[in-house]
C-alpha cells in the first residue's frame, strides 16, 4: 500500500510541474555565435534562456557556475534584431519592454558600432548587448515554459 501511495504521489508531483511549466536552465561551455547557440537549444528541445523573474536570473547564473567558473560573456535568448532598441525573447516571441523584468548592466543596451543585436549575460549576472556573430564563452537554454 505504501509503494502505491508513494507511487501516486510521485505522479501528481510531476503533472503538477508540468502544469505549473516549471522551467530549467543548463549551461554549455562552447563558444559559438547566437543563431548557432538558438539552433542547438531548439534541438536539445529548449530554447535560448528566457529571463521573467529574478529568480529566474539566479537560476542562469547558478547554471553557468555548475560548468565552471563564470568568465567571458554567456548568451542568452534576447535579441532585437528586427527592430532596433525593441528587445524580445526568441524563444517566447515575448517581448522585453515596460515592466518586464530586466537586468542591464550600467549603460547597456548600448548598441555599440550599431551593431550590438543580441543578449549575453555578463559577470554579476547583468545583461549587455552584444553583436549575434560574436563567439562566446558559452549559452544557456531553457527547458519548459
Amino acid at each position: 500500500m505504501a509503494s502505491k501511495t508513494l507511487f501516486l504521489v510521485l505522479c501528481l508531483a510531476l503533472f503538477a510541474i508540468e502544469v505549473h511549466g516549471a522551467k530549467t536552465f543548463k549551461a554549455y561551455r562552447r563558444k559559438t555565435a547566437f543563431f548557432t547557440a538558438w539552433q542547438i537549444c531548439r534541438l536539445y528541445g529548449g530554447h535560448l534562456a528566457s529571463i521573467l523573474s529574478a529568480e529566474e536570473n539566479a537560476m542562469v547564473e547558478s547554471a553557468i557556475e555548475a560548468v565552471g567558473t563564470f568568465d567571458g560573456y554567456w548568451f542568452i535568448g534576447g535579441t532585437d534584431i528586427g527592430v532596433e532598441g525593441r528587445f524580445i525573447w526568441i524563444g517566447l516571441n515575448m517581448a522585453i519592454n515596460g515592466a518586464a523584468y530586466k537586468n542591464w548592466n550600467t549603460g547597456e543596451p548600448n548598441n555599440l558600432n550599431g551593431n550590438e543585436d543580441c543578449i549575453a549575460m555578463a559577470t554579476g549576472a547583468k545583461w549587455i548587448d552584444i553583436p549575434c556573430d560574436s563567439k562566446l564563452e558559452g549559452y544557456v537554454c531553457a527547458f519548459g515554459n
